[in-house]
Order: structure tokens, then sequence, then C-alpha cells
């Protein structure tokens, strides 16, 4: 099966501006690509993406804020209110995924578990993805519980998906996320590191390194994959750039942005061809 290959768009890096980028992953030979969400610009991208011939995959909604979700009050609905405007975004540009996360575990105000109040806030976001149509994958990161809890409740409704990434569930220590979760797989974030490098579990080891520079298992990756049965794009979400208190980005720190592009293509070609 001829595999279709997406990247994030590496904004920043190299200088350059989004379409700059986007017509650039576009010259490396990608299909598709995503970015973050800017409600201001969303349309200029969306105009470059099919001006260059590219599949705009999916947005990524803004995260760090989702123990605000599960709090509840004022702040609780001003991010859910984030999250249906960037879902009215992706369905007004054709973009069929919008990425999101459960929790960030890293934050103390996160909850010490799921809420009701919290729940009852995503299934007005999951009311929002079924409304217009757009799949809403969830992604695995710290605190599986909080996922667990979202896809539990929510399992039946159209809109419920799966993002996958393949670092958190290395860094993270996450369960077998594609045996929990196959089903729904919706989308990928694939990248490499290192695993859990220290004492405890933290973001710094969420390196998201191009495919065969950590520890990640990728013949097996792509064997639990297919056994989803999951012909959609295959997608990275790589940096070029080190995490506090790490050093293993080498040589990409100073690598023309192309280079790391076109690079990251040859390694998930090697992935799909199980090379690596």
């Amino acid at each position: 099966m001829d595999r279709k290959l997406g990247i994030n768009v590496l904004g920043g890096m190299g200088g350059l501006n989004v379409p700059e980028h986007i017509s650039l992953i576009r010259q490396v030979g990608w299909d598709a690509f995503f970015t973050g969400w800017d409600p201001n610009r969303t349309a200029a991208w969306a105009d470059t993406a099919a001006r260059n011939g590219l599949i705009y995959s999916s947005i990524h909604a803004p995260f760090s804020h989702e123990y605000r979700i599960w709090n509840g009050g004022e702040d609780g609905e001003k991010e859910i209110a984030t999250m249906i405007a960037c879902i009215e975004d992706c369905a007004r540009f054709d973009i069929p995924v919008m990425v999101l996360h459960t929790m960030n575990g890293f934050s103390s105000k996160t909850p010490a578990a799921p809420t009701q109040v919290g729940l009852d806030g995503y299934a007005r976001i999951i009311e929002a993805g079924n409304k217009h149509g757009v799949k809403l994958a969830f992604e695995n990161t710290e605190r599986e519980e909080f996922l667990a809890a979202v896809m539990q409740k929510f399992w039946n409704e159209p809109c419920l998906g799966f993002c996958f990434d393949s670092g958190h569930e290395c860094c993270y220590r996450n369960s077998d996320m594609l045996a929990l979760y196959g089903e729904k797989l919706c989308h990928t974030h694939l990248d490499d590191n290192f695993g859990v490098t220290g004492d405890v579990i933290t973001w710094y080891d969420d390196a998201h390194l191009p495919m065969g520079d950590g520890i990640v298992d990728w013949k097996g990756v792509m064997d639990r994959i297919d056994a989803c049965g999951y012909e959609g794009i295959l997608t990275c979400e790589l940096s070029m750039k080190d995490k506090p208190e790490r050093d293993v980005h080498g040589a990409y720190k100073n690598m023309p942005v192309e280079e790391f592009y076109a690079l990251a293509l040859d390694r998930i070609k090697k992935v799909v061809a199980r090379q690596l």
C-alpha cells in the first residue's frame, strides 16, 4: 500500500513563515501537514495548502490548560469555547481532524482524578465535533486515566477518534495505546525519544526526534498500526530543538530546515518499509 505521509509545520525555524514552510514541505515531497491553531491565519494556511496540492490533515488544538475543563468554572467555560471555536475553523476550511489533549499532568492545577464537570465539558466539545463533522483525535499523553475516562464515556460518538503519539507512549510509560484505542485511530504523531532518562517521568524527555534516533521499536509500532486496519496518513510530529536540561538534538539545532524535512521524510519512508 502506498501510504500518504505528513509532518508538522516547524513554525519559527529557519526564519520562515508558515506559508513558506508549507511550500517547502511540498517541495521536499511530503503529502500532508498539520499546524497549531491561529484563527487569524488558518484561512491563509488552507489557501497555501490548496495551491501546493497538499492535504491540510489536522489542526492541533491549544493545549496545557486542559485542567480548566476538569476543574470547571469560568476558566473551564473559556477553554471549552476555545475548543469549539477550533472545531468550527476545522469545518470551515475542510480540515478533517482536530487533535486535542485531555490532560497536562505536570500542572499543579491538575485534579487528582477525572471529574464529572470535566466529562460534562467534553460532552459539549464532542457535541460540536458531531455537529460540524470534524473528527476529534484525543491524544495519549501523561496521566492516561484522563484519556481513558473520555474514551470510555464517548466511545460510540461518531466524532470520537484517537491520535497515537509513539513518543508519548515511550517516555510517559503509557500502556499499549493501540491495543486500547486502535479501533478509533484516525491520526498519528510519530516521533522518537530515549524513554524515561531520569528518576521521574518528565516532559523534558518528550524529545520529538526523527524516527530511528531513539529507542522506539518502529517495526513493532508499524505492526500495531497495521493490525488496527488504519490506512490513513502517517504523520510525524518532530522538533529541531532540545527541551530544558536535555541535549539530544545535536546537529539538528543548526541544520537548514529543508534538510531536516528531507531527513524526516527519508526516516518515515524507512519506517514504512520496515527498514528501521
